[in-house]
């Protein structure tokens, strides 16, 4: 009908009425399109604050669920999205806040209220350039809990960090006040040794032992190559990033905080010397012996020079003899205070400013250590898309270390000796010379001995002094033209100044009789790093990227002076007056270096499924101290891993938490071990030549310059496990690693006719392959106790794997050994008197030391050396436990170094049979039948004056198993209750005691095993500390 209709109407009439149908039809598919896409999409506004004060919160993620779609909040905290329909669920996400979660439902208006959540903090893990989720780390990292910086009183920050991380081995190097640490991560790389690269707030520093520990937030190791290529050049020995406290990043309003602590330090542990009597015994035996060796008369009274003087016989009749070490030890104080103001402002700007002060008098007198810490940080919120700060870190320190000889010759000092005369009382320039009238017909000789300057004179008028001024700082600009991309530029300056003055004056050691001597130093660095940084981070449905970009540029430059003056008039009184010396008595030095590295960098983290992850990245590196041709490396690496506990076949399994596989590959660099002009040739050396006959005084060449010289370079593969069971009571990881070092540097011996010895090459080869084991257990959790404990354990093997021309290199270096070994005769005891026959046979007499013939040839030759220990340690670890109940908390750590043996310094001095005036431990000796003293049987330990070349010269008896388990600290807490501090306007106030180093289990009986190695003259003495510390916040 239709169509007949259609056909019937007048022309005019149906061409209205096609217009009026298609009208129709239009208007109803535009409604009908309308109401499907307000059905599909809704615009969704709204306002993010803060639960705190209600403030506004700006660069708030806002998220859809399950898509890429979102957005960020402007400066006002306010936020404008489109939402694909009413089923949507918006994630808000913000650092330091808990996430939250809204459904749209019919809402067009959601204002979300985001609650604090400062443990999210600790869920990130700080990489270079970067941070990650603890989850989706591909690398090794170790984290330190910023809590056990702060609980164990350390003055210096490593100290704190000791026994805490898997793999790294940290020791005190020499336990004087305001000591260094030593730090290696996963074994020795280079045959030249080396140190980890330190980063703090972005600014490559030499150490972090000028920061106040309180002023840590955190510490993050890098330990594997996957994480530390991104240094490039510089990552060799892992990467210590530190990161200080900041402004606030969540808005708040002002906290005020005081951290403290006072302690008494207390010397304990001291090694058991002979006493008066049995000394004098031993001299007297070293003079009888050095009569029988020589086929000379006994003497009647050996050992006494006195002529004329009851004196020596009435104190050993009486036992009246000195403890010389007594009387410049000393109790010793600790202090440590830090007082900051933190916050976040209505503007948005975050600021935290600290001021602090840390004191350590030492147990030796005139031993001070004095820092000075001033800090300050902010960091804005410019607009919805700007962001800057700064941050900045100074610190003065001055450090009196006192006389350089007092203490070494107090401990060496006979007891017999004492430091004032006899005769008047006054105080002996030389304890050992106790003469009066000296020359003179009534000479009287009370003391003779060979003696050193007295050491409270020496302690008085020789000093040691160095003050030092570090500055720190950066100061960044970040845009984000988008949610997902922001570009960011820092410059990070370094200044160091640091002053050393060393006075020696009249009558201490080395000067008795003589003029003054002073030395003076300047040393003065400088260096920045100014980073271009571009970061995207994009989400595209279960795809996730993060990729990062850098430009970098490095300067570095260092310079040196020093004046050294001797024969001083009797005016001076301090290295001061270096300059007052006669021009001929005067040395003048100086240095200079500069150097520069340029960078590149890129890094791309990718994440499917959140549980397939990848981490690929390589850095560029280009440097001034390299040759033409040779200035540029690249640094590779790439890590995987896999979250199976995210798997179907897991998800369901409530016991596992987390679950996650990874496998990394990296090359890493050492630049420390290529020096500003080492590429280049040098002359400094003077020397006279034939200049047309006459003798001229010109400059030779230092050398033959090695233009293909460059960085040693370290490739390591690692695979890992992570885990977490039973909610997070049980959490830890396993890595093995194998890394190998290539390029070594050495110095290669050269012919003869070159004119030159060495030539330095990279030959060498060095792996080294271990174990690490982390453990954290949660064994009590209930409302009233908690009680946690951390585990660690890590087993490194050492080992060259290549050399020159592929040949050992002994004393030193052995193909399929460490590189610290320790290679000498077997010590096999004490010839006795029945085997007289056959030490004479060795051309050795009874009473010296004997070794090992290995071939049995009859004589002693190198080849019966062996390798017969290492001071690098078979394995280390740590553990510590933490229990709470209500308001008191109890922690208490220990860490362990196994299987190190050292040649100890100490026994070096102090077991030195050859010498007959100082003092000596406590032990037996070898004595032979003779008339006057008492026959000694030992198979430990020679005889006095005939120890022989193998005890005297080849030290085989000074080798000491320096193994330890050491209780690093005890600390008993109580936080007051809130309801009393409310009343006071206290936020939270905790009073603590604490105990460092109360317990040391080892064999050794030096000083410390723990710097057992350290020089003698350095090494100081074991001490334990008592602590009463405060943390308060209002």
């Amino acid at each position: 009908m239709i169509r007949y209709l259609q056909t019937k109407l007048p022309p005019a009439f149906r061409f209205r009425k096609y217009i009026c149908w298609n009208v129709c039809l239009l208007l109803l598919t535009g409604l009908t399109m309308s109401f499907q896409v307000s059905a599909q999409q809704l615009t969704v506004t709204g306002k993010v604050t803060s639960s705190d004060d209600g403030g506004a919160l700006p660069g708030v993620s806002v998220l859809v669920k399950g898509t890429s779609t979102g957005t960020t909040t402007d400066f006002d905290g306010v936020y404008k999205l489109t939402v694909p329909d009413q089923n949507a669920v918006l994630v808000f996400t913000f650092i330091g806040y808990a996430p939250q979660e809204a459904v749209v439902g019919s809402r067009t208006s959601i204002d979300v209220n985001l609650v604090a959540d400062l443990t999210e903090l600790s869920e990130v893990v700080v990489v270079g350039y970067g941070t990650v989720k603890k989850t989706d780390l591909t690398g090794s990292v170790g984290v330190v809990d910023p809590e056990q910086i702060t609980k164990r009183g350390a003055l210096n920050p490593m100290e704190a960090v000791q026994g805490q991380v898997a793999g790294v081995d940290i020791s005190n190097s020499t336990g004087r006040a305001g000591s260094n640490f030593k730090i290696q991560i996963r074994g020795q790389q280079s045959l030249q040794g080396g140190d980890p690269l330190y980063v703090v707030d972005g600014v490559i520093t030499g150490g972090i032992d000028f920061l106040n520990p309180q002023d840590i937030e955190r510490i993050d190791i890098l330990k594997d190559a996957s994480s530390t290529a991104i240094y490039g050049s510089r990552g060799a020995y892992g990467v210590v990033l530190v990161t200080t406290k900041q402004g606030a990043s969540v808005k708040q309003k002002s906290v005020i905080s005081y951290d403290g602590y006072v302690g008494l330090r207390q010397s304990v542990r001291m090694p058991d010397f002979m006493p008066g009597d049995k000394w004098w015994n031993f001299r007297q035996d070293s003079f009888i012996t050095d009569a029988i060796v020589k086929g000379t008369a006994i003497p009647t009274n050996p050992g006494d020079n006195s002529k004329n003087s009851t004196e020596l016989a009435r104190r050993i009749a009486e036992k009246d003899f000195t403890n010389w070490p007594d009387l410049l030890i000393q109790d010793g104080t600790q202090q440590n205070h830090w007082v900051s103001v933190s916050g976040m402002s209505d503007n948005k700007m975050g600021y935290n400013f600290g001021v602090g002060y840390q004191q350590e008098k030492g147990n030796i007198v005139h031993e001070d250590y004095k820092r000075y810490n001033f800090k300050a940080s902010i960091n804005h919120t410019l607009s919805e898309r700007w962001s800057a700060g700064a941050n900045m870190n100074m610190a003065v320190v001055d450090n009196e270390q006192g006389s350089p000889n007092a203490m070494v010759n107090a401990f060496r000092m006979s007891p017999l000796v004492k430091p004032y005369a006899t005769e008047g009382g006054a105080l002996l320039v030389q304890p050992g010379k106790d003469i009066i009238n000296v020359g003179k017909p009534d000479q009287i000789t009370h003391i003779d001995f060979t003696s050193s300057s007295n050491p409270l004179l020496d302690m008085e008028r020789a000093s040691r002094e160095t003050k030092s001024f570090y500055a720190i700082g950066n100061v960044f600009l970040q845009y984000s033209p988008a949610s997902w991309i922001s570009l960011k530029t820092t410059f990070a300056p370094r200044y160091k100044y640091e002053k050393y003055g060393e006075f020696l004056g009249v009558d201490s050691e080395g000067r008795v009789g003589g003029k003054a001597k002073a030395t003076i130093s300047n040393t003065e660095s400088f260096s920045y790093v100014w980073d271009n940084q571009v970061s995207v981070n994009k989400a595209i449905n279960e795809h996730s990227f993060n990729f990062m970009g850098l430009y970098s540029l490095n300067l570095f430059q260092d310079e040196t002076s020093k004046l050294i003056g001797d024969q001083l008039p009797s005016n001076a009184k301090s290295y001061y007056n270096a300059g007052l010396a006669p021009t001929a008595n005067r040395i003048n030095e100086a240095t200079y270096s500069k150097s520069t590295i340029l960078s590149y960098a890129l890094r791309l983290n990718y994440s499917f499924k959140d549980k397939y992850l990848l981490t690929v990245s390589n850095r560029w590196d280009g440097a001034s101290v390299l040759s033409k041709g040779n200035k540029w490396a690249s640094f590779p690496s790439a890590a995987i891993a896999w979250k199976i506990s995210e798997e179907n076949f897991l998800t369901n399994v409530n016991a596992i938490d987390n679950l996650k596989i990874r496998a990394s590959y990296g090359v890493t660099g050492n630049n420390k071990n290529v020096g500003p002009y080492d590429t280049q040739a040098t002359a400094s050396t003077t020397t006279y030549y034939d200049f047309g006959g006459a003798s001229a005084l010109g400059i030779a060449p230092d050398g033959i310059a090695n233009k293909t010289l460059t960085w040693e370079k370290t490739k390591e593969l690692d695979l890992g496990l992570d885990f977490s069971f039973l909610q997070a009571r049980i959490i830890g990881s396993i890595d093995f690693y194998n890394k190998v070092s290539d390029g070594l540097i050495i110095e290669r011996p050269l012919p003869l006719e070159s004119g030159y010895g060495v030539i330095v090459q990279n030959i060498g080869s060095v792996r080294n392959r271990g174990i690490e084991v982390g453990l954290t257990t949660v064994n009590v959790s209930t409302d009233n106790v908690t009680w946690t404990t951390t585990f660690n354990f890590a087993k490194n093997n050492n080992s060259i794997v290549d050399l020159i021309d592929g040949k050992d290199l002994p004393p030193k270096w052995f193909y399929g050994e460490p590189i610290n070994v320790n290679y000498n005769y077997v010590f096999n005891g004490i010839w006795q008197e029945s085997e007289r026959e056959l030490a004479v046979s060795y051309g050795q007499l009874p009473g010296q030391a004997r070794v090992v013939d290995f071939d049995n040839s009859g004589t002693i030759t190198p080849t019966d050396r062996r390798i017969i220990g290492s001071p690098m340690p078979d394995w280390t670890g740590g553990f510590s436990t933490t229990v709470t109940y209500k308001n008191f908390d109890l922690t208490a750590s220990l860490y362990t170094r196994q299987g190190v043996q050292v040649l100890s310094p100490f026994h070096q001095e102090f077991l030195n049979f050859e010498d007959r005036g100082r003092a000596k431990l406590n032990v037996g000796w070898y004595m032979q039948e003779n008339p006057i003293t008492e026959t000694r049987a030992s198979n430990e330990y020679p005889q006095p004056k005939n120890s022989g070349r193998f005890w005297s010269t080849e030290n085989v008896g000074f080798y000491k198993d320096a193994s330890f388990v050491k209780v690093k600290n005890i600390t008993l807490g109580y936080n007051l209750p809130g309801d009393l501090l409310s009343k006071a306007k206290i936020s939270s106030l905790r009073i603590y005691a604490n105990v460092l180093n109360p317990f040391v289990f080892t064999e050794y009986d030096g000083f410390d095993p723990e710097w057992a190695d350290a020089s003698y003259a350095n090494g100081g003495i074991s001490s334990v500390t008592y602590q009463l510390g405060v943390n308060l916040k209002f």
